[in-house]
């Protein structure tokens, strides 16, 4: 794992797995430098870090979802786990199907039903960034999130100056009781963020 900073911030992971899911898989984090090192190592070491940080697990593959979801309910359920822990996906929902991304229902069921102590940040697909139809994507993420009980992140693609996203940003505050907003500078950083 990289050495981390003496401050306190948020480690992004890019969590992949290794093997099939059917026989045993394992969820990996997928490092800068291009190697592979298994979440729950990663997990485990955060803690010997003399500051806090918090997880930011960015799902890459939709399989890696619930393989990462039990290993944090396991190392929570052992007191290992004493951070803060965002879980992003880029999901297909509503309006915007697309194949080869997670169900966003499935990102909610999952969550509810292995390890709820998170905080759900739903991302989109490239396909859909690009599609311009940006109040129908806000419509979606609404709907979707409707009735969740558990703290909600939006990612937000920064916007040229003149270009405003305040009505996007008071629709979502005000939607949701525990909710943030990252914005991104870039689709590079993240994947992808939800364009308003």
């Amino acid at each position: 794992m990289v050495t981390l900073p003496d401050t306190e911030g948020v480690i992004l992971l890019n969590t992949g797995f290794e093997g099939t899911v059917a026989e045993n898989a394992v969820p990996t984090v997928h490092a800068p430098s291009g190697s592979i090192v298994m979440l729950e190592s990663c997990l485990q070491q955060l803690p010997t870090y003399p500051r806090h940080w918090s997880v930011h697990l960015q799902i890459a593959e939709p399989a890696a979802l619930r393989l990462s979801l039990a290993l944090l309910a396991r190392l929570s359920s052992l007191g290992l786990l004493h951070q803060p822990v965002w879980v992003w996906v880029k999901i297909s929902c509503g309006s915007f199907s697309v194949p080869g991304h997670v169900a966003g229902r499935e990102l909610l069921t999952a969550v509810a039903e292995v390890f709820p102590h998170v905080t759900v940040a739903p991302g989109w697909p490239e396909e859909v960034l690009g599609s311009s139809c940006r109040e129908q994507l806000l419509t979606d993420v609404l709907e979707l999130c409707q009735g969740l009980w558990q703290p909600a992140s939006f990612q937000m693609q920064a916007m040229p100056l003149g270009h405003s996203t305040a009505g996007a940003v008071a629709r979502l505050l005000a939607s949701f009781p525990r909710v943030t907003v990252t914005v991104e500078q870039s689709t590079a950083q993240l994947g992808a963020a939800m364009p308003l």
